[in-house]
């Protein structure tokens, strides 16, 4: 068996395949909401998605003594994800497809990983506010309702709304950090798309 992988995640795959279901659990909360991400994005449902990553997740368990990775870990698990992803969409229409021949442009699937990695730390910045911030965020963006009616509705001024989407957004830009700055406003405007 090949398994080319560095670092953390090498340490924790080797200690999965001595049957070791806490180093199981780490990589599944490490990478399971970014994976439904990813697969969300051929899926278009995220309870499909879920699924199809739970039942990736099973399979890995059940199969780690026999996978054979020769890729890092990551790109391992974001291949899984397209792959069963694309043949799942394709069951629940009831056509045939030969899976030998999908095309597998490993930049496109770098590409959504990286975003969908991007959306789950947004996600994970917006529900770490302060509560009443996080509300007057999630109106404003999700719900795409106005200051005013912001206001009017949680019964404070329109100044303190502006201040608390203020807050939010320096607050999440600092969780996110430098390397996604310039990409958080447009995952911010286009994040409602995805959840």
């Amino acid at each position: 068996m090949i398994v080319v992988m560095t670092g953390e995640d090498l340490h924790i795959w080797l200690r999965v395949k001595d049957d070791d279901p806490k180093a199981f659990e780490v990589l599944f909360r490490k990478y399971f909401y970014t994976l439904c991400l990813l697969s969300k994005r051929y899926t278009r449902d995220m309870t499909t998605s879920r699924e199809v990553i739970q039942d990736l997740f099973i399979h890995l368990w059940e199969n780690r003594q026999n996978i054979r990775i020769t890729s890092s870990f990551r790109s391992y698990l974001a291949s899984a994800a397209r792959f069963n992803s694309i043949r799942r969409v394709k069951a629940d229409q009831k056509v045939v497809i030969f899976t030998d021949i999908l095309p597998d442009n490993s930049q496109e699937l770098t590409d959504h990983l990286e975003y969908a990695e991007l959306q789950a730390a947004i996600v994970k910045a917006i529900d770490g506010l302060p509560e009443q911030c996080r509300k007057v965020f999630e109106l404003s963006r999700f719900e795409q309702l106005k200051h005013s009616e912001i206001a009017s509705k949680l019964d404070i001024s329109v100044k303190t709304v502006e201040a608390h989407i203020g807050k939010a957004l320096k607050l999440i830009q600092k969780e996110i950090g430098s390397i996604y700055s310039l990409m958080v406003l447009v995952g911010l405007i286009v994040l409602k798309f995805f959840l």
